[in-house]
């Protein structure tokens, strides 16, 4: 996978996840609901970016 891929999935997670926080807006879920898993998901892909960007890194760069 290269490095654009890999922003290419980043991208497209968090555009993913901004799309399921709006829809819970538009049906009028209240936040508590979906707050935590949200912030956990941003968390856990901008981690999975970090660990997917260093293994694709060459020593010495």
């Amino acid at each position: 996978m290269s490095r654009g891929s890999i922003f290419a999935v980043f991208i497209l997670v968090d555009l993913a996840i901004v799309t399921g926080v709006l829809w819970c807006v538009f049906l009028h879920i209240p936040v508590s609901k979906y707050l935590v898993a949200a912030i956990l998901l941003f968390v856990l892909n901008g981690a999975w970016l970090v660990v997917m960007t260093v293994r694709k890194t060459p020593p010495g760069v």
